[in-house]
């Protein structure tokens, strides 16, 4: 199954390189499928599709990543453990996100009884 998102991307389906009756043919992924749904090409087919866009990520601001941190906290998790579920959920370096954690939240007692820093 395509994502609606992904019909729009451009494609190319060649048909028999290099031979003496290659063909050509250029259109979104939508527009394939629907001419090829009633011409099927023979021959030896290949397929070139635009690459996918990567979509923007905002960076967190300071207090989001402090809530994300705060979250982990209260549901169990060591400050370290928070730190790399925090770090690995966005875009943010693992050391700016405990040296933030350090800052806000300093020694956090662990579920076990251990303290992290």
């Amino acid at each position: 199954m395509i994502c609606l998102g992904q019909l729009k991307r451009q494609c190319v389906i060649a048909r028999e390189m290099t031979k003496l009756h290659e063909e050509f043919w250029r259109g979104t992924i939508a527009e394939a499928k629907e001419t090829f749904a009633t011409h099927q090409p023979k021959g030896e087919i290949t397929l070139l599709l635009e690459g996918s866009r990567i979509p923007i990520v905002e960076t967190p601001s300071e207090s989001q990543l402090e809530h994300m941190l705060r979250d982990s906290i209260s549901n169990g998790c060591s400050l370290s453990m928070a730190v790399k579920e925090v770090s690995e959920g966005t875009s943010v370096k693992r050391k700016i996100v405990y040296a933030l954690a350090l800052k806000k939240f300093g020694n956090v007692e662990s579920p076990n009884g251990s303290t992290s820093a």
